[in-house]
């Protein structure tokens, strides 16, 4: 341990000079109270930087190729749109990373609006309403109650996340009052399965529905 004769005081770690008056020290030095913490070689906002401008140069690159192929190339608009999918894809989940229920939602629902989306605009075959989103919904109900149990979590944690993907599914009603849905029986089954599940929560889960609701709105 070093020391400070002239200040009478012992310093641990490896000083130069003593901290109060700057004089020097005796003794061999030792280690230091506190560990020294590593930065990290890749931050979030480096990640976040470098998946922006990888976005922004594949934009340009799909930019020139349809320019130079005098805008004939039909899957340009939409390599143009999957890229900004997957950078908003790939921004979330460094934004949200400690979230791995956050996380996955959202990406799911990024999944179901882009399915949608490029439905609609290769002609419409209702893949997206028929079987899309109905598998999104389910699937995305399972794997929160999986993740909750799994890591695990108090239910209050998770809950308000399956209480939104309830009423969201129900959304679906939209496409069958319209007749974009062809084959309804994928949407009513899973709007029926999370309906039921909704049902259970404010029977048998209502207090843990309603400590989430009171953390997220501050009441």
């Amino acid at each position: 341990m070093l020391y400070c004769s002239k200040c009478g005081i012992s310093i641990r770690g490896n000083k130069r000079c003593c901290p109060l008056c700057q004089g020097e020290l005796t003794g061999t030095p030792s280690e230091a109270a506190f560990p020294t913490l590593k930065r990290a070689r890749i931050t979030s906002l480096s990640l976040v930087k470098l998946f922006t401008f990888l976005f922004i140069a594949l934009e340009i690159v799909w930019s020139a190729v349809g320019f130079l192929a005098d805008f004939t190339l039909a899957w340009v608009p939409f390599a143009m749109a999957g890229t900004l999918v997957a950078w908003l894809d790939a921004v979330l989940a460094v934004y949200f990373r400690n979230n791995v229920v956050k996380n996955i939602t959202i990406q799911v629902y990024l999944v179901m609006i882009g399915g949608f989306v490029i439905d609609r605009f290769t002609g419409f075959h209702g893949w997206s309403v028929q079987w899309l989103i109905p598998c999104c919904f389910l699937g995305l109900v399972t794997t929160t109650i999986a993740l909750g149990r799994g890591l695990p979590l108090r239910l209050e944690e998770y809950i308000l996340y399956l209480a939104v993907d309830m009423v969201l599914s129900l959304l679906q009603t939209i496409f069958l009052v319209m007749g974009m849905n062809a084959f309804v029986w994928p949407a009513v089954i899973s709007m029926a399965a999370l309906l039921i599940l909704g049902v259970a929560a404010l029977l048998f889960r209502f207090r843990d529905l309603k400590n989430a609701s009171e953390k997220l709105f501050h009441m």
